[in-house]
């Protein structure tokens, strides 16, 4: 964002802090905001962007392919995406306080697994004959949910609050805490172990708008300054969609602690297949494979963060942050992001990150004031993705305010 100028003092206020970007200075010189913003956010630490590119498009995955991606596997293996989208309307100012309401959607996804089980299921077993596949430790989650909110937001610093009604619309969450699959010589042993849960919501009905569960959450952002000085050095810390969601009685639970051997099957008269041949309910019997109904709640995938920032120079400024979210797969993120004010309108910058679901990357932003009530930003998480399909992750991100 963008070296903020500062704003007048208010009443009995002689020395007001500097407004932490150009959209928190747009909001304070004028009465109400309405602000639209949104984004996605994909990345991995193995698998290239060509494969999830190819599923998504629903094309054929050659060999050649699969292959690029298995070389790539790690001992801990991620991947996961964002997507969210929010409209905010800010109001007239309460003293130091702004009223605002806040309308949000959030498509979240995370992971992790092993090695052997993306080489199972893009390769098949016939390269683990006579030896054993790993298939866990894994973990994985997928939630969507819908959020109403209302909150305070300061005139100046960059701190507010915000509580949220939670709309579930779908989850899915699965806990292996162990798995293997044992291959014999032959093909015709299998023998697995699986130790696990699985939890999904009401099936029926997932599309948007759904209220398969509900719940509530917090989020809020507060600035503690380091130095008073005109660098402005502050430490930020912040909660997102911190709560929970309680899914309804239509939600299924699968727990499973067992070992399955298939030894191939005997016909006795191949002329009466009828008790031979396996049909769905069969399988699922044999396998143990049936929900039970029961609510249950879980919580949000919250993002916890801190950030530390200042100007470095009059024109530039720069922050690193930290930050942990609550999904499979995600571990502590850290990025570096310097920003330089391109004259009193623009501003351009460059970001360093690591961590996450993924390893290192390189993004951009860059925003713009015009007519003194609109701004408009966008910026990419990982530059490269633009280039190459053989590398991980990709995402961009908007934001449009008008002021009045």
């Amino acid at each position: 964002m963008a070296v903020a100028q500062a704003q007048q003092a208010l009443p009995n206020d002689p020395h007001p802090p500097r407004p932490p970007d150009k959209l928190h200075a747009l909001i304070a010189a004028h009465d109400r905001a309405l602000i639209l913003e949104g984004g996605l956010d994909y990345n991995a630490n193995s698998l290239l962007n060509e494969m999830p590119v190819g599923l998504w498009r629903g094309a054929y995955l050659d060999r050649e392919l699969r292959g690029r991606s298995r070389d790539a596997m790690r001992v801990r293996n991620s991947a996961g995406y964002l997507i969210d989208a929010r409209v905010t309307y800010i109001g007239p100012a309460l003293e130091r306080w702004r009223p605002e309401v806040s309308i949000a959607h959030h498509d979240h996804m995370g992971v992790r697994f092993p090695a052997d089980l993306f080489n199972l299921t893009f390769f098949g077993n016939a390269g683990y004959a006579e030896r054993r596949a790993d298939l866990g430790p894994a973990a994985f989650t997928r939630v969507r949910f819908q959020t109403i909110g209302v909150g305070a937001r300061h005139v100046h610093q960059s701190h507010y609050a915000r509580i949220d009604l939670v709309m579930g619309q779908s989850h899915d969450a699965a806990d292996i805490r162990w798995a293997d699959l044992f291959t014999g010589a032959d093909g015709r042993v299998l023998r697995a172990n699986v130790n696990g849960d699985y939890l999904r919501s009401d099936t029926v009905n997932s599309a948007i708008g759904t209220l398969n569960g509900l719940g509530l959450s917090f989020s809020g952002r507060w600035q503690v300054p380091i130095a008073r000085d005109m660098r402005g050095t502050m430490i930020e810390f912040e909660a997102q969609d911190f709560g929970f969601c309680s899914w309804g009685r239509s939600s299924q639970r699968l727990t499973r602690d067992t070992t399955l051997i298939f030894e191939g099957l005997t016909v006795d008269n191949i002329l009466e297949l009828d008790q031979a041949l396996l049909n769905e309910q069969s399988i699922l019997d044999t396998l143990g494979i049936r929900f039970s109904a029961s609510p249950y709640t879980t919580w949000l995938p919250f993002r916890l963060s801190a950030r530390l920032r200042g100007m470095i120079s009059e024109r530039w400024k720069g922050s690193i942050t930290l930050d942990q979210r609550n999904l499979p797969g995600y571990v502590p993120q850290v990025a570096f992001a310097a920003e330089h004010a391109v004259g009193t309108r623009t501003d351009a910058g460059l970001t360093f990150s690591m961590g996450g679901f993924g390893g290192l990357r390189l993004g951009a932003s860059a925003s713009h004031v015009i007519n003194e009530r609109w701004l408009l930003a966008a910026s990419t998480p990982h530059l490269t993705a633009f280039f190459t399909q053989r590398t991980r992750g990709a995402g961009i991100a908007f934001q449009m305010a008008y002021v009045f």
